[in-house]
Order: structure tokens, then sequence, then C-alpha cells
């Protein structure tokens, strides 16, 4: 006698990825360590200073770190057939502008400094592609951000004179810029609000996101409190149902946000830093975003830039002749030239659109986190830098090209 044919149900995971995955852990710690080597060697060491050749003892050091994060990546064991599920997208978009910049560089400026940033960029690359292959999503973001709170926490603590004498929150030890400090904060600050509006953030780490935030309000970044004020929203609209818990939190904190900006000068001060022309003016941004225009007067230099060393750009002003690149996108247009800003572009739309089509609710955290250091990279450098926002959205990048196998039919 036969037996009838059983019908196999596909089986659930017992945990569901959005309720394992934790800020504060430093589990697994191999790869929180190795995060944190990324991170820490990704940061500003040195105020005001720019690597421009030669030996640099700076640059050497943060090489040494990011080199034994490669070998400690490597020494990671990765489940059988990990490097099948990756698309190779996102490695070779970045070689290409890897690329275009170092021709840029030989051509047209001094070659080798671009060669080693180059190289440091696709270190830290290399080191972002081991990982995510190693390990499940959920696991890479609870160390990534773990980490960057970490540091952004000690450099905050070491820093908080830095109130006194300039109104903004600065780290310490590292000197981190107050911007830095608020993108390293703004990558957990969107993963519990993410894990809240899906109802499995903890009591604590919903309360958490308050001190979280305030930690935001010091550093005085404009652009940051912005983009993150923007993708938390974005969070709350495509979700599928907002828990009572975040729908009452919203309604309370509504009001509040009205009053104090109506009602009190602190929106104002924050916004205007005691001069309201800065927010016209975007800080001076625009004086150097037109001289950036009119820098590449050769077509060598309009197609392919000058290299990832440039870092600042002549420009007439009053009481300075150099300005910093702060914009990514200005900057890529200055040291990549339209070639290597083409590339980005269609690199920055193609992760969008991959994260788009990753399954609920992976898409709206890592689309989020992308979108985020995109728009925040308008008015600030490093995406596309040995920089923390590079980290973010390389990183989510590879976890938007990640191969999904699909159900057979």
């Amino acid at each position: 006698m036969t037996q009838a044919p059983q019908l196999e149900l596909p089986e659930r995971p017992a945990v569901e990825p959005a309720s394992v995955l934790r800020v504060l852990t430093m589990r697994p710690f191999p790869l929180f360590f190795v995060c944190l080597l990324l991170v820490v060697s990704s940061v500003a060491w040195r105020r005001g200073a720019f690597y421009s050749g030669g030996l640099d003892v700076v640059v050497v050091a943060k090489a040494a770190l990011t080199v034994l994060a490669v070998v400690i990546a490597l020494l990671m064991r990765r489940p059988p057939g990990a490097w099948g599920r990756m698309a190779a997208a996102p490695v070779l978009w970045l070689g290409s502008y890897l690329l275009i910049s170092v021709i840029g560089g030989i051509l047209n400026a001094d070659g080798l400094p671009t060669i080693v940033l180059a190289g440091r960029l696709a270190l830290l690359a290399f080191a972002l592609v081991l990982v995510t292959v190693s390990h499940p999503w959920h696991v890479v973001l609870s160390a990534m951000s773990s980490a960057m709170l970490l540091l952004a926490c000690f450099g905050a603590l070491t820093g908080l004179g830095s109130l006194a004498t300039t109104g903004r929150l600065y780290g310490g030890i590292p000197p981190l810029n107050a911007n830095e400090i608020c993108l390293l904060v703004s990558v957990p600050v969107v993963i519990l609000f993410w894990k809240a509006v899906h109802g499995t953030a903890s009591r604590a780490e919903f309360y958490g996101l308050l001190p979280l935030l305030g930690l935001i309000w010091l550093t005085g970044s404009r652009t940051g409190l912005a983009g993150l004020i923007f993708i938390m929203v974005l969070l709350v609209v495509v979700a599928p149902r907002v828990p009572p818990r975040v729908v009452a939190g919203i309604a309370a904190t509504v009001p509040m946000a009205l009053a104090v900006a109506f009602l009190t000068p602190l929106v104002t001060a924050f916004a205007g830093r005691g001069d309201l022309e800065s927010v016209t003016t975007l800080n001076n941004r625009t004086v150097a975003w037109r001289a950036a225009l009119d820098y590449a007067d050769t077509p060598s230099v309009q197609l392919f830039g000058s290299g990832l060393a440039l870092k600042q750009i002549p420009v007439t002003a009053l009481y300075r002749d150099q300005q910093m690149l702060d914009s990514s996108w200005v900057s890529a247009l200055i040291q990549a030239g339209y070639v290597g800003s083409m590339i980005l572009l269609l690199f920055v739309l193609a992760t969008l659109v991959r994260a788009l089509r990753l399954p609920r609710p992976q898409r709206s955290l890592v689309g989020g986190l992308a979108l985020l250091v995109t728009l925040v990279g308008v008015l600030e450098s490093g995406m596309f830098d040995t920089a923390p926002a590079f980290i973010v959205f390389f990183t989510m990048s590879m976890l938007a090209h990640r191969i999904i196998a699909r159900p057979r039919t």
C-alpha cells in the first residue's frame, strides 16, 4: 500500500530578523571588532588636515587598522554558497569610479596621493564585502550600528567642552566633526525607530530614542537632522501598520515640536546659529560650488577630474583663498569628472532601486539608510571617500544587491 504524498510547508523562521536586530551589542564579537576597526579608521584623526602625499603616519596607521580588519574578516567562517548569493554590481561600480579617479589624478595632478587614497578606499570596501558575505543582513547592521554608536558616544563624552566654546558638540578623542557624530548616531536611531514602527522595539529601545535625538541636537547638524527627520517620516508612511505606542508618541511630539518652534527661540537659534543669513548662503558652500564649476579648464579635467586627493579648491572670498568641497557630489565632479560623477549617480540609483525589491520590512531599513546618506551627501562630503558615510552606503548597496532565492512554483 502506498502512502499519500504529504504536502511540505516551508519552515518559518523561529525569530524574525527585525526582533533580533540589536543596536547595543558586541555579538558576535569578531564582527563587532571588525566594524569598530573600520569605523575608527574612517573618521578624522586630525582637524583640517588632508593627505597630499609622502609618508603620512596617520594614513599608515589607518591603513594598518583596515588591514587588520580585512585579516579578521578573511578568517570568518562563511556559509556554503555565500559568494554565489552576492551580486558583483557594487564592486564593479566602485571599481570603475576609482579607476576613473586614478586616471584623472595621473593625467591632471600628482597621481601618487590619489593612488594611495584609492587603495585605502578599495581596501575598506573589500572588508565590507567580506563582512556582508559572511553574515546575515541583520547581524551586519547590529554590529555596524553598535560600533558607530560606541565611537560617537566616546568621542562626544571626551569633547563635551566644545559645547561651551563653539556651541556645538565635537569629538575629543578622536576629534570627530559635529556632522560626523550626527551621522554616527543617526544610523542606530534609524534602526531603533524602524524597529519601533514595526512593533519589535523593546521599551528600553523605544525610550532610548530620546537621548540619542538629544545628542544629535547638540551637534547642531542642520543637514543631518533634516535628513533624519525625513527618513523617520518616510518609515512611518511606508509601514503597513504603526503600533499604538508609536502613534501616541508622534501625537505627543508634534504639538510639542510646534510649540517649541513658534513659542521659543530654540529652533531659530539651531537653524541660524546666530546668523540667519548663513542659512540662505548654505554657510558659503555655494562659493566653493561656483568655483568648482569653473575649476575644470581642460577636457581631461572635465572628463576624469583631478583625483581623490583634491579636497580643497581655490576660491575668491573674504579672509580665505581655499575652501573645502562640502558636498559629496561636487567633490566627485572635481575628483573624477563628468565620467566618474555619472558612474556614481548610476551606482546610487541602482542601489535605491534594488533596495525597493527587497522583502519587507528589510526594504524600508536598507533603502532608508541608503537614502539618508545620499541626501546628507548633497551638503556634506564623505559619501565616496574613506568616511562613515561611505561605510553606510556601500554596506547598504551590498545588502541591497544580495541575491534572494525565490521559491519554486
